[in-house]
């Protein structure tokens, strides 16, 4: 059986329209969803929120020993970077899986594809909202002070959220055509934590250093730029250019890539 001829644009558009229409639907089975999870025991999804108060408290601790830092400063940093790093690698790998895990579905169910990546999204953010208590505590036990800066936090939110629906929009069809991408993903998310601004600062490090970690990291452009604000500090321009060419960059090869493989998904599975 030969595959779909590639699709177009306008098509992908208008399924991404018609997805992001249903949203009460795939909003509320992700919710569904993550409560089934934790049934039956006395915290239910706000075991997120402590599993993520237990993790931060032992990373901050262990480097902020190693490293000698001053906590008062160190643990906000940490901790704002740990939940934003972790909402974006969440919405990486999950839609790394977005398509093949939802084979069944998408063969015998019709409807907008683009559901399944806004579904990924929607469970990220559950969880980024519970990890956002933990935020919230650190910067007031902290006296993290607010500065103007802070408006830029709805923007920033925005962003992250756009280049997440994006990546799982054309990795997710990638995936699903090549399978081996997505143990390549996984290793790769997991050696970024590293080369990722969370623990580390890019002030104790050297011109070429930072240009080496961080140059070409996409993920450690977006987290400056969630991290800043809520720190009182506005994002450098470097920061800002790069988080808007790795915004475009990402979005463009989103409309392109599922737009061409929608209709062929379902040989691919």
């Amino acid at each position: 059986m030969s595959e779909a001829p590639p699709g177009s644009i306008r098509d992908g558009i208008a399924d991404i329209t018609a997805g992001v229409k249903r949203w009460p639907v795939w909003w509320t089975l992700t919710w569904h969803t993550i409560r089934s999870q934790y049934r039956r025991t006395y915290l239910g999804p706000w075991w997120m929120t402590l599993q993520m108060i237990i993790f931060v408290a032992g990373l901050s601790l262990l480097f902020g020993i190693l490293l000698q830092k001053d906590m008062k400063t160190f643990v906000p940093y940490v901790t704002l970077g740990f939940v934003g790093f972790n909402w974006m690698v969440g919405m990486i790998n999950g839609g790394a899986n977005s398509i093949v895990g939802n084979g069944a579905a998408i063969k015998t169910t019709p409807g907008p594809l683009s559901i399944y990546s806004l579904r990924v999204f929607a469970t990220n953010s559950i969880q980024f909202l519970h990890d956002a208590v933990v935020v919230l505590l650190v910067l007031v036990v902290f006296q993290v002070t607010p500065t103007a800066a802070l408006a830029l936090l709805p923007v920033a939110l925005v962003v992250l959220a756009i280049n997440g629906i994006a990546v799982s929009l054309w990795l997710g069809p990638v995936v699903a055509r090549y399978r081996d991408v997505g143990q390549i993903v996984t290793s790769l998310t997991r050696v970024l934590f590293f080369f990722t601004p969370i623990f580390w600062t890019t002030d104790s490090l050297k011109g070429e250093q930072v240009a080496f970690l961080m140059g070409w990291n996409p993920l450690a452009y977006l987290l400056e730029l969630f991290r800043d604000p809520l720190l009182g500090q506005w994002p450098s321009a470097s920061i800002l250019i790069g988080t808007a060419v790795v915004t475009v960059v990402n979005v463009l090869i989103a409309l392109v890539h599922f737009s061409r493989s929608r209709d062929r998904l379902a040989y691919w599975l």
